[in-house]
């Protein structure tokens, strides 16, 4: 589990942003289940503020340790240049730094990593032994400064920029069992998110529909679990099948059919023509079972964009009740939707704001006004904490105030 991460000089973050997850001692436990560490954390803030640059951030630095993005680039003559997909503060040349602590298995792992475009330039691991912080790992460059003797064998291996020391267990065979780096790296590769170096990615293509009803039907829990979703809010289908079609060529191929009823009547839909919303969730629901299954991280951009208001508590439910979520998996969000802020409440939500073009964050129970109580959407929407667009109130009498400044086709 993640207990807190961060990281600085990374895109709208100039001096860097801190999320945690844990929990301190004034944190009721009808929040805390008696648990130290949460499992959902909600982003909100205006547009632009940064939200969605935390979540690139973890996206990135958990795909860097689990070797699961580009880092080249082909040039001419088929020579290729490490460029690792990420944005400093406005172009800096300053290296970009993260780190991340980690609970796993009862042992507190912390990892840091500094990089530029050009590759890796320091990683350290620590983990704590009785009470003591151990570095068991540092990195300079490509070289190997620090080093427990149950990782020797790693000085043998010529690093490369783009490599993550976390990764090496994996791509090479050593004698060493190196039990840190292997339960790092698992870790690192229990991820889904809905995020790249370019923002949300939205999934809602026809043909792709095809491979997850394969999965679906493979997975019949996992299909009841998108059924319940779907079904919950489009009140119009009644029904989710899998059905499968033989194609000239022998193969068959999966397909989803949606049934709608009227008068009583049955009438089966095909992906295609169902709304925007279901086949995106379609799409993409299997990440939210398969995590809440087998622990782990989830990350989603724009969490309610295609989810009815009154749905996304119940969702946020499926991960912080420990009956439907045993792994302890974790869900990291952004949403616009102002009353999940009351779902969510003060120790589960980040709020972004910007200033002279730098992002910079804090979590709601550092607010001493608001109270575990009471609602906190009505002192959002009056700006009174922070997380909105300043200059939205009056836009329209700006505009049509200055007729003269409004451009026309």
């Amino acid at each position: 589990m993640i207990k807190r991460f961060g990281f600085k000089n990374f895109s709208s973050f100039k001096e860097g942003a801190e999320i945690s997850f844990e929990f301190d001692g004034n944190t009721p436990k009808s929040v805390s289940n008696g648990n130290t560490i949460g499992t959902v954390l909600g982003i909100k803030g205006a547009n632009g503020s940064g939200k969605t640059n935390i979540l690139k951030a973890l996206t990135f630095l958990y795909c860097l340790a689990s070797k699961r993005m580009q880092t080249q680039l082909e040039k001419e003559n088929d020579i290729k240049e490490i460029a690792l997909p990420f944005k400093t503060f406005f172009y800096s040349e300053e290296p970009s730094e993260f780190y991340i602590e980690l609970l796993i298995n009862g042992i507190t792992y912390y990892y840091e990593v500094d990089v530029t475009n050009k590759g890796i330039k320091r990683e350290l691991y620590v983990k704590e032994e009785d009470g003591k912080e151990v570095v068991f790992l540092e990195r300079i460059d490509n070289e190997i400064t620090r080093c427990d003797p149950d990782y020797e064998e790693l000085k043998n291996v010529k690093l490369k920029e783009d490599q993550s020391l976390v990764r090496l267990p994996n791509d090479f065979n050593f004698h060493s069992r190196m039990d840190d780096l292997v339960t790092l790296y698992s870790e690192f590769k229990t991820i889904f998110f809905n995020v790249g170096p370019s923002g949300m990615k939205i999934n809602a293509d026809d043909h792709a529909a095809d491979s997850y009803a394969t999965f679906y039907k493979a997975n019949p829990d996992a299909l009841e679990f998108v059924r319940a979703v779907i079904m919950s809010g489009d009140e119009g289908i009644h029904g989710i099948e899998i059905r499968t079609l033989k194609m000239a060529s022998g193969e068959d191929v999966d397909y989803p059919v949606f049934i709608h009823k009227h008068e009583d009547k049955a009438f089966m839909l095909l992906f295609s023509d169902e709304s925007m919303g279901t086949k995106v969730l379609f799409n993409n629901l299997y990440k939210y079972w398969l995590t809440l299954k087998n622990g782990g991280v989830l990350i989603f951009d724009e969490f309610d964009i295609h989810l009815h208001s009154m749905i996304l508590p119940e969702v946020i439910k499926l991960f912080t009740n420990p009956k439907t979520n045993p792994k302890n998996a974790q869900l990291i969000i952004t949403a616009h939707n102002t009353e999940i802020i009351d779902s969510l409440g003060r120790y589960r939500t980040i709020l972004v704001n910007k200033d002279n073009n730098e992002s910079y964050c804090y979590r709601l129970d550092s607010i001493s006004m608001l109270r575990n109580d009471r609602p906190i959407s009505p002192f959002y929407q009056k700006g009174k904490i922070g997380g909105i667009p300043k200059s939205v109130a009056g836009l329209t009498d700006r505009i049509i105030g200055k007729p003269d400044e409004v451009e026309h086709d």
